[in-house]
């Protein structure tokens, strides 16, 4: 949208919209937009094509985090027929903009507190993933990023990882899964308490699938010390306490579904919406896939020393 399409929809909800400015673009298709009035009072404007689809998962699941005492932003108004809605402003403090190596370790202990309160809670009428599902956003790996954004045949030299993922995925226990539980996704609020956004797409889904999002982020190389350090944490504290030997593989094949979905998903933002933008991210994404994929798989020497030189290249070229 433009800026004056966006204060003209401001103003239609009462809101003497002055100034507006583009906020984060997300793969939905959601736009996100600070919009501010003469009082210097902001509040965040949120539209979604009402006939593409609708704000009625997110207003459900605020209700129902609310219910339980989850900190997320406030819904000040919506309107279905416009595809708006209008939240509170928590500010730019996001986890990935604040997090330092000083306070990296209570930030992302904090960051399991909370994401062990999500998974705990009642979060109702929320779908369950399909196995079908989660096996389609990998498969887009190989129908998106490898053959029309990397322009090579992809084979089936990724199809024993896709299968073993899902079987494994379908063995571990499953809890409400936001399904992009990540740094940019959790905001630091005035009371400097942590604020959980963008969970419009949570089900009941696999467990290590958020584990991965909080602990193996797309902007830092894996490090397995501090992935040690905080799963003993997580597996200590969850109810039921696990095992972290099982903590470590329910990450592992959480870690594989989420940046091989990624990488397809990325790439197809730019192919179909020529959003360049999350393009200088592929190369961290791949390259902490591969060190999550398991040695016995023959994918990883590939993905390591024919995909990884190829995608280098390609995001060069652009």
């Amino acid at each position: 949208m433009k800026k004056e399409e966006v204060i003209s929809l401001g103003k239609q909800l009462n809101f003497d919209v002055i100034e507006a400015y583009p906020l984060k673009l997300e793969a939905s298709g959601r736009e996100y937009w600070r919009i501010s009035n003469n009082k210097n009072h902001s509040l965040v404007l949120c539209y979604l094509d009402p006939y593409k689809d609708k704000h009625s998962d997110f207003i459900n699941i605020t209700n129902c985090l609310n219910q339980n005492n989850i900190s997320c932003p406030n819904i000040i108004h919506h309107n279905e027929k416009l595809g708006i809605t209008l939240q509170e402003d928590l500010g730019d403090n996001d986890l990935l903009s604040f997090i330092n190596q000083e306070n990296k370790d209570h930030l992302l202990k904090s960051s399991l507190d909370l994401l062990m309160q999500i998974q705990n809670s009642k979060i109702e009428s929320i779908d369950r993933f399909k196995e079908n599902e989660l096996k389609e956003q990998m498969i887009s790996f190989k129908k998106i990023f490898c053959e029309k954004f990397l322009k090579i045949e992809s084979n089936n030299f990724i199809d024993d990882l896709i299968s073993d993922t899902i079987d494994n995925l379908n063995s571990h226990p499953w809890v409400n899964c936001h399904f992009d539980f990540e740094r940019r996704n959790l905001i630091l609020n005035k009371s400097e308490h942590l604020t959980v956004i963008d969970y419009q797409d949570m089900k009941i889904g696999p467990i290590g699938i958020d584990l991965a999002g909080i602990l193996i982020d797309h902007y830092y190389e894996v490090d397995f010390k501090d992935i040690d350090n905080l799963l003993t944490y997580y597996s200590e504290n969850t109810t039921p306490a696990i095992n972290k030997d099982k903590a470590f593989e329910y990450l592992t094949w959480g870690s594989i579904q989420r940046n091989i979905r990624i990488l397809g998903t990325l790439s197809n933002l730019y192919i179909k919406h020529n959003r360049i933008f999350r393009l200088k991210d592929l190369p961290m994404i791949l390259s902490n896939l591969i060190k999550m994929i398991p040695e016995q798989y023959e994918c990883k020497t590939i993905l390591e020393e024919k995909i990884t030189p190829l995608l280098n290249k390609r995001i060069k070229q652009l």
